[in-house]
């Protein structure tokens, strides 16, 4: 049985707008769009009239951590035991599709939480975004790891590395996630500081390359982004100190930056600031303020900037992903088209899935997501949960609301 959206204004992830537009699927798939002179209605189809109504790519978030609960303190994310985590889990990947999401690439959770999630969704049962999983991360001996207990898997030199990356690739990992700095989240890590060293990155990247899996890297410093880009990643993560050489490079190597705003705003502009260490408060405004300046110069370098929210972190709930792109407008990034194309187009290009998500055209996964509020003329509308009319994954219409429950520190699973 097909299905067609029809009626409606399509932005289609491509940078073009279609008025009185036609879009039909069958399955899962594609299998015509265009306006509605150009588009042979089907008759024996459910059809959905979408006068007045918008139609975007189902959003895609490049960086989350779906073990993560946006708890004040990450630390006490591990002091939840695992099979709790899995169930909050669960809950906010609902949040995260049914606001909009449906698609994330998860950047390390402990114990392999992530790979478990994407399971169940894969499996149908439970209801999520498509999830592209890394498992733990690979990095060096450092102080503060023991902060994030099964979230680390360390590492030194290549031949440890290489098999850290081949345990990841077993456990059944999507991609690969190096740490090559230190972090801000990590008491007594520098986030400056380089890590592993280029050698020891190289064998990561190299392992995922043979079965066709990319690697991420969490790089604050110059340093280590350039270690990391003469490694060979994808992507790199943050990319909060990059000086104008790492640029470059970045831009030469058609490496992608993750932006992760999010996890700055959010701990800032919290209702309740209550419970967030004093380490982590005292980097948050320092950090958002160079992170913001360097995004204006990796844009302004031509480097590809897409969607990454590190949904999960102090206050920055699954499900609120769509706050990353209001403020690509709102500090003056991108224009509204842009930041649209920045969190579909984009970002499927950067997690390697351009072929099938991204953009709604022909022979692509039908994702979609409808809205009541143009979102070219009012980009915070995306925030609006009011605003979702309808989410379409692969063709098939997500049913139910965002529990805004979880996003509450003081929810059952995980209370301060």
């Amino acid at each position: 049985m097909q299905t067609v959206l029809k009626g409606m204004t399509l932005i289609d992830g491509t940078g073009e707008t279609i008025t009185d537009a036609v879009l039909v699927f069958e399955g899962k798939t594609i299998v015509a769009v265009g306006d509605r002179r150009s588009v042979a209605v089907p008759t024996d189809a459910i059809h959905y009239h979408l006068k007045d109504k918008y139609v975007i790519p189902g959003l895609i978030d490049a960086h989350i951590h779906l073990d993560m609960h946006g708890m004040a303190d990450t630390y006490h994310e591990s002091l939840v035991e695992d099979k709790l985590r899995t169930i909050r889990a669960t809950l906010e990947m609902g949040n995260t599709i049914r606001a909009g999401i449906t698609t994330v690439r998860n950047a390390g959770s402990a114990n392999y939480i992530d790979i478990a999630v994407k399971q169940a969704v894969e499996e149908g049962l439970i209801v999520g975004p498509r999830i592209l999983a890394s498992g733990r991360i690979i990095c060096m001996q450092s102080a503060g790891n023991e902060y994030f207990a099964g979230l680390y898997h360390e590492a030194d030199g290549v031949d440890e590395n290489r098999k850290a990356a081949r345990e990841q690739l077993k456990q059944g990992a999507d991609l690969l996630k190096v740490m090559a700095t230190g972090a801000i989240m990590n008491p007594g890590g520098a986030p400056g500081a380089p890590h592993l060293d280029m050698d020891e990155i190289r064998a990561v990247v190299k392992e995922g390359n043979k079965v066709g899996k990319h690697t991420a890297a969490h790089a604050h410093g110059a340093e280590g982004i350039k270690n990391a880009i003469n490694a060979g990643v994808r992507t790199i993560e943050h990319g909060t100190l990059a000086d104008d050489e790492a640029l470059n490079m970045m831009a030469g190597a058609g490496v992608f930056l993750s932006s992760t705003l999010s996890s700055n705003f959010w701990m800032l502009n919290a209702r309740t600031k209550n419970g967030i260490p004093q380490f982590m408060s005292d980097k948050a405004e320092e950090v958002s303020k160079i992170r913001k300046e360097n995004l204006h110069r990796a844009i302004a370098k031509g480097v590809p900037v897409m969607m990454g929210t590190d949904a999960g972190t102090p206050y920055n709930f699954h499900g609120k992903n769509a706050m990353e792109v209001i403020q690509y407008v709102k500090i003056g990034l991108m224009d509204e088209m842009a930041a649209i194309l920045a969190s579909t187009k984009t970002a499927a290009e950067g997690i390697g899935m351009i072929e099938r998500i991204g953009t709604l055209e022909k022979t692509k996964l039908a994702d979609c997501v409808v809205l009541r509020e143009n979102p070219l003329e009012n980009i915070e509308s995306l925030a609006s949960l009011e605003n979702i009319y309808l989410v379409f994954k692969e063709g098939r219409l997500i049913s139910g609301e965002v529990d805004t429950n979880q996003w509450s520190p003081a929810s059952p699973l995980g209370p301060e």
